[in-house]
């Protein structure tokens, strides 16, 4: 591999990771949303569905909701 394809490549990494870090942070301010774990969720969110927006957005929304009935739940059985 040459210098040249080696500086590409981490050109596009960073590229990929300029684009994570956006879609995330959209996302968080979104839905209000605040911490790292949920930040982490999110980014492996991103990975997953290929850096599509609307794809991580909808999945993050049915986490959540998700989390959130749980606990509503669980403190409903104490």
């Amino acid at each position: 591999m040459s210098e040249e394809e080696k500086t590409e490549k981490n050109e596009e990494e960073e590229e990929k990771e300029k684009m994570k870090k956006e879609i995330v942070s959209k996302i968080m301010e979104e839905l209000g949303l605040k911490g790292v774990s949920k930040r982490r969720l999110l980014e492996k969110l991103v990975e997953k569905f290929n850096y599509d927006e609307a794809k991580v957005r909808w999945a993050a929304k049915r986490a959540f909701i998700t989390y959130r009935y749980a606990k509503m739940h669980e403190k409903e059985k104490e």
